[in-house]
């Protein structure tokens, strides 16, 4: 059986490791890079082309996830990120995982309980936008509900061999990395979930065992790993639409002599003095307006006022006449 391993480093995000197991081993060590000064006494340089020359992460992704061409010619391979070390060759590992019926094996998550805890580390360590990754997690909630409580798996290293359903699976699973969160752990489980492929989960620490050690970061640029705090997208659009509007006016004024942009100065301050004058009118006729309104009230204060006496007097000299003719009124009914 024609075994390899192999790892990926794109847009330098990690140095390239050492690997002293592979004087050792009958297996090819390939990593695919696009750093041609890149060179190692272990592995073979196998220079490509970044898939997506503003985005290393996915690049790199791809390379981890669907392979490259050159692995066609293996019936087996182990992948490693760019930070692991191996402790036992290649082929021991790959023996030692795929059983004669198993196409795919990898190690569970060992210090994580559910994938939604996954999520959760992901927003907390800025690895990736938070507005996609909770897209992604009300997603995978509807559909696969029974994937977020699950043990997530740990991706740093992969054995699987050449298998026309592995390769669905793995078109699947970067399909996934594509539409939603670039941190591929995230999605593993739901691919796997959603072609149904068989697979071996091994119980393995994940920083330390007999096959290997991680993170042994060489030249890592962290920063390259996090989410850009800055929405890159509409902001070149934006940039871009404001040199628009520049180039616009500067068109228009491009033909404008110095004789008339100085009459266009002489009308705007024409206008500028009109627009005074009309302010201090409206304000004029406002306080003779409000002056109008005092007079009105007082009027109609007075006006009330007389109007309260005259009924009073009214009310008096009929009472005093009701009273008056009261006892003539008696005599004539006795």
């Amino acid at each position: 059986m024609k075994t390899c391993v192999y790892t990926y480093l794109i847009g330098n995000y990690d140095g390239l490791l050492a690997q002293p197991v592979a004087a050792d081993s009958t297996a090819d060590f390939l990593c695919f890079t696009d750093d041609p000064s890149l060179r190692s006494d272990d592995w073979e340089i196998v220079l490509v082309e970044p898939r997506f020359p503003t985005d290393t992460v996915r690049s790199a992704r791809a390379l981890k996830i669907l392979g490259h061409e050159r692995l066609r010619e293996y019936d087996a391979t182990l992948c490693i990120d760019a930070s692991v070390r191996l402790r036992q060759p290649p082929e021991h590992i790959i023996a030692a995982w795929l059983g004669d019926d198993e196409v795919f094996a990898l190690a569970e998550h060992s210090y994580r309980e559910q994938l939604l805890d996954e999520f959760d580390e992901v927003v907390r360590l800025n690895y990736d936008n938070g507005e996609r990754v909770h897209e992604q997690l009300l997603a995978y909630s509807n559909a696969h509900p029974d994937c977020l409580t699950a043990k997530p798996l740990w991706t740093g290293m992969m054995a699987r061999r050449r298998d026309e359903k592995v390769d669905l699976a793995m078109q699947r699973w970067y399909e996934h990395v594509l539409r939603y969160s670039r941190r591929d752990q995230l999605s593993i489980l739901v691919a796997l979930d959603q072609i149904d492929l068989p697979y071996r989960k091994l119980d393995i620490d994940n920083f330390s065992s007999e096959h290997h050690e991680w993170p042994v970061i060489a030249s890592r640029k962290v920063a390259q790993g996090k989410a850009s705090p800055y929405s890159s997208g509409p902001l070149l659009a934006e940039l871009r639409r404001a040199k628009r509007e520049v180039d616009q006016l500067s068109a228009r004024l491009e033909p404008l002599d110095e004789m008339t942009v100085a009459r266009l100065n002489t009308e705007l301050a024409e206008l500028g003095a009109q627009l005074h004058g009309a302010e201090t009118e409206r304000e004029r006729l406002e306080e003779s307006f409000h002056e109008q309104l005092v007079d009105v009230g007082i009027w109609q204060e007075r006006w009330l006022g007389t109007q309260g006496v005259a009924g009073a007097g009214a009310n008096l000299v009929r009472s005093l006449t009701t009273a008056v003719r009261r006892p003539f009124n008696r005599k004539r009914r006795s």
